[in-house]
């Protein structure tokens, strides 16, 4: 992975959703890896860094309710953001601070596109507003016509 390179991790038990959705996002030349499970998925965040997280939530071992536990504990500035891949409707809600939104199974692939694409643009706008010396001040200064 090059430097400033995203990498999205989809996680997902149905092969074909996690083989589609990786084809995907390949077409957009985004670095891709997929889990199977929640179990999968956490081992995953340990060893790499992941700017998206395209997460379901009803699976085999460890469900995506498990994931987004796991997430709380770790630092929010190494957090991915979290888009939930959903078959069903969920009744429980969504933390706003790990999860960005949700799409339904079938999703859209545009819609899907769009999410993940607009994601990178607020992770990339956030480390350049990071990068950035502090803005200067109008604080003190006095202003004088010439």
């Amino acid at each position: 992975m090059q430097k400033g390179e995203k990498r999205v991790l989809v996680v997902d038990d149905d092969e074909a959703i996690r083989t589609l959705v990786l084809t995907i996002l390949r077409r957009r030349e985004m670095p891709v890896d997929t889990a199977k499970n929640g179990q999968e998925a956490i081992q995953k965040l340990g060893e790499c860094t992941y700017s998206v997280l395209l997460l379901d939530l009803m699976m085999p071992v460890l469900s995506g309710w498990g994931v987004l536990e796991h997430l709380e504990t770790i630092e929010s500035s190494r957090r991915p953001i979290v888009i939930v891949l959903t078959a069903g409707s969920e009744s429980r809600k969504f933390n706003p601070d790990l999860v960005i939104g949700s799409i339904r199974k079938p999703f859209d692939v545009e819609l899907l596109n769009d999410m993940v694409t607009g994601c990178i643009a607020i992770i990339t706008q956030r480390e350049q507003l990071s990068s950035c010396p502090p803005a200067e001040s109008d604080e003190g200064k006095r202003w004088h016509r010439s």
